[in-house]
């Protein structure tokens, strides 16, 4: 009796697995679900107020540049970028200094509470942002820091220092002790422990916290708003302006461009450098 013989898949053909059909599919949504609305946004900014773009049009009629000229020249958005990259950078750098301790005490000791700790540390990430920010311009009030550049740094400080806390924290954590004793023995001191093993171990991780201090920075809003505002006008409370009352979809789509940019461009460097190699050549260091 001959068996029948199954056909035999063409040479030099993978065959696709579940594994990366799922890889896949995650891509392909992850690119719809932030690509169509970043799209959307640059058709929006470049709408020709002359043809309006409504329905059923499925593209604007014309494109024209007239929404940006009208926007840096109507609008407090050449003043409000200037504050933005002002407060950002002196937050990131503060939040720095400001968790550098406590980071290295998480990370490399064991002490009662420590896990509750951490979990406390978060909770201005998960408290809406408008109660921060109205319990937070009551003190500010009490302390005359309404109205100012510094205690607007001050507030996004505070409001940055869990991503930097917690990042950190997680970097110091990672460290090998048998590197730090292996120091140690060799006879570095604090100075060259320091800056031949802790520096280079914990650069990867500073990186990463410094990035997203510096995006949670330039977009918030809550503090400004109760804070600076009019004083100080930020890119979002400019864009929130235009997303009031009285919506002008086509303005926002231009200011929410201009606050998206710095926030894509920094994600790219992120990953650019963020790499296991990175954190690797560390050890190549010591």
């Amino acid at each position: 009796m001959t068996a029948l013989a199954l056909p035999r898949p063409a040479a030099g053909l993978p065959r696709l697995s579940l594994g990366v059909f799922l890889t896949a599919l995650a891509a392909i949504l992850l690119l719809l679900w932030t690509g169509v609305p970043l799209l959307m946004a640059v058709l929006w900014s470049l709408v020709d107020p002359d043809k309006p773009w409504s329905y059923p049009d499925f593209l604007p009629p014309s494109l024209s540049l007239a929404q940006w000229k009208y926007v840096f020249t109507y609008s407090s958005i050449g003043r409000a970028v200037a504050t933005s990259f002002t407060i950002a950078p002196l937050a990131t750098l503060l939040a720095f200094v400001l968790s550098l301790p406590t980071a290295y005490a998480l990370g490399r000791y064991r002490f009662a509470g420590k896990e509750t700790l951490k979990l406390l540390i978060l909770l201005p990430i998960v408290m809406p942002g408008m109660v921060i920010a109205l319990f937070l311009s009551r003190a500010f009030d009490m302390l005359g820091l309404s109205q100012s550049l510094f205690g607007l740094v001050l507030g996004h400080t505070l409001l940055g220092m869990p991503f930097m806390l917690r990042i950190l924290a997680t970097a110091f954590e990672a460290i090998p002790q048998d590197l730090i004793d292996a120091a140690r023995n060799l006879g570095a001191g604090w100075p060259a422990l320091v800056r031949r093993v802790l520096v280079p171990m914990v650069l990867p991780g500073l990186f990463a916290g410094a990035i997203f201090t510096f995006i949670a920075s330039l977009e918030e809003f809550n503090l400004t708003f109760v804070i600076g505002t009019p004083t100080f006008e930020t890119i979002p409370t400019v864009l929130f302006g235009y997303l009031g009352y009285h919506f002008v979809r086509t303005n926002a789509a231009v200011v929410s461009i201009i606050l998206m940019v710095p926030s894509i461009v920094l994600l790219f460097i992120a990953e650019r450098y963020l790499k296991t190699e990175y954190l690797s050549s560390a050890f190549g260091k010591l």
